[in-house]
């Protein structure tokens, strides 16, 4: 075992945890390791369509909002990359999906607290010491093991499978491995793509480009009532802010429940700027031949059934129709968003996690801890707590900075706690 006894172990290195990495590098008063079961820094690489941008601007990185600073910031990325110059006269401020990636492997290269292929097993508690002792096995598979006061879990989403998806099926493909499934979609008669989001979106915009030169069948599927547009005005954006996550962590859990069921504008839409490329590109390629594409909304599958070797065959429903009715494609994809997924290795602490009563989540604090003791942190859990906030990657620092500060017992990093111009709860109701 390290005799180190570590203020905090983040599990799982996504850009959250790993600004948190960031941001705790080079600070004296604290001293933090992080592991991951992966081999190297990927994020959604598998769904890169080389054109892709990220929705939010470069500003929202690893480090800039807690400290502009930082030697971990984007612009001093492409600094020291030569890559400065170029960024500025393209004049997009939303870097390329890829140009993030690049950029968090850049910091993950620099730092000397992560470690790599190494697969987390189980956290135990020792009640006495006030500590956790975090077990594992790295890639040579040996074992390890690490002592620490705080935690911070940050092992991710999984891709949203339907139990009638999770089936031996070659054919049955996620959103997520698109990138390098994309040539074997190419060679097929028909493609249809399940998903509402922007990454459904992407894929279709992405095949849309060659389905003259391989004439293959397009199809999109998605439940939404129509392919609607994220609002991204400048005060739909304040519902992002500390200001309306105080709002929103203030209400019952029955009204943030509706809450939040009725702002799938806010964080799921798709850039506004995609829908209208692929209007443009429908019409470009219709002009110049015919195009075999369907875009089906207001319909949700229900079923998949493999007919022959070839072929799906798709068990639909008209949403507002209530009818049913078939499709047959020969590879599907679904692109339905991520979900969270309880980690294995935390059942032997278990009895310390918090949980609500209704529905056996997290029962999340403000500071985003899940214990008593608030040594438990989570990382892009709680949309149903602290609201849309949570997925967003321009969030990140501040709840970083957050839970730094509460580690640390001070405000180190200056958390904003007001800067919207809306009040999201009238004075006279306060």
């Amino acid at each position: 075992m390290n005799n180190t006894i570590y203020d905090l172990v983040g599990i799982g290195l996504g850009p959250f945890n790993l600004g948190m990495a960031a941001l705790t590098n080079d600070l004296t008063d604290i001293t933090a390791c992080f592991f991951e079961k992966k081999p190297n820094f990927d994020w959604h690489t598998g769904i890169m369509p080389e054109w892709s941008t990220l929705q939010i601007p470069f500003i929202a990185d690893l480090v800039s909002f807690a400290d502009p600073t930082s030697r971990f910031s984007y612009l001093n990325y492409l600094k020291k990359t030569g890559g400065l110059y170029q960024f500025y006269i393209r004049e997009d401020f939303c870097p390329l999906r890829s140009e993030y990636n690049q950029y968090c492997s850049w910091v993950s290269n620099q730092l000397e607290n992560l470690n790599y292929s190494c697969h987390v097993t189980d956290i135990t508690y020792d009640e006495q010491q006030k500590l956790y002792t975090v077990f594992g096995q790295n890639g040579s598979d040996s074992n390890f093991a690490v002592q620490t006061k705080n935690i911070a879990l940050g092992t991710g989403r999984a891709p949203i499978v339907p139990d009638f998806c999770k089936i031996d099926q070659e054919d049955i493909n996620l959103g997520a491995h698109y990138s390098i499934n994309k040539p074997k979609y190419q060679q097929k008669k028909s493609i249809t793509i399940v998903g509402s989001g922007q990454s459904s979106a992407e894929i279709f915009y992405d095949l849309l480009q060659d389905i003259d030169v391989y004439g293959y069948e397009l199809n999109w599927v998605t439940m939404a009532n129509r392919i609607f547009a994220m609002d991204l005005g400048k005060l739909s954006l304040e519902m992002t802010s500390p200001d309306y996550t105080d709002y929103f962590f203030s209400l019952s859990e029955s009204t943030r429940n509706q809450v939040i069921s009725r702002q799938d504008h806010l964080y799921k839409g798709i850039n506004l700027k995609l829908i209208n490329d692929i209007y443009d590109l429908l019409y470009i390629k219709a002009k110049k031949s015919p195009i075999n594409v369907n875009m089906l909304i207001n319909v949700r599958l229900n079923d998949v059934e493999k007919k022959n070797d070839q072929t799906l065959s798709l068990q639909l429903n008209h949403l507002d129709l209530n009818k049913e009715f078939k499709m047959d494609t020969q590879a599907l994809i679904l692109a339905l968003g991520y979900e969270y997924k309880t980690p294995e290795f935390i059942h032997s602490i278990s009895e310390k996690i918090n949980r609500d009563d209704t529905e056996g989540r997290y029962q999340i604090a403000r500071n985003y801890s899940i214990d008593d003791d608030e040594t438990i942190f989570v990382q892009n859990v709680g949309l149903y707590s602290h609201g849309i906030s949570v997925p967003d990657l321009g969030m990140g620092c501040y709840r970083n900075s957050i839970i730094i500060n509460q580690i640390l017992g001070e405000e180190y990093y200056q958390v904003e706690k007001k800067i919207a111009f809306q009040d999201f709860l009238p004075k006279a109701l306060q």
